[in-house]
């Protein structure tokens, strides 16, 4: 059987490197060009896992119908959080530290 769509390139995810771009509204920060795939994945881990603490906390002060909009915003973070896990865990590239 005929595959329709080709196989995605294969990351390596040792050899990978970010490259330098800015980000927000006013463009104050940026990322560093350099820092390994391995790192940088890791880290945006980290940031989610912030993220979905965040929302749980604030769900437990909420009322009712805020509590369902704020913890809709938790579903979201946590798949970006398994995609990028599972990212990292795919290529197989063993893990120095782990945040998530």
């Amino acid at each position: 059987m005929k595959k329709h769509v080709p196989d995605p390139p294969s990351l390596d995810l040792s050899t990978l490197t970010t490259a330098s771009r800015d980000f927000g509204e006013s463009r104050m920060f940026n990322v560093r060009a350099g820092i390994s795939g391995e790192e940088a994945l890791l880290y945006a881990c980290h940031l989610l896992q912030n993220a979905e603490a965040t929302v749980k906390a604030a769900t437990d002060n909420l009322e009712l119908a805020d509590r369902a909009l704020v913890a809709g915003i938790g579903q979201p973070i946590e798949a970006a959080r398994a995609l990028i896990e599972g990212v990292i865990d795919g290529a197989g590239v063993p893990r120095l530290f782990s945040y998530c």
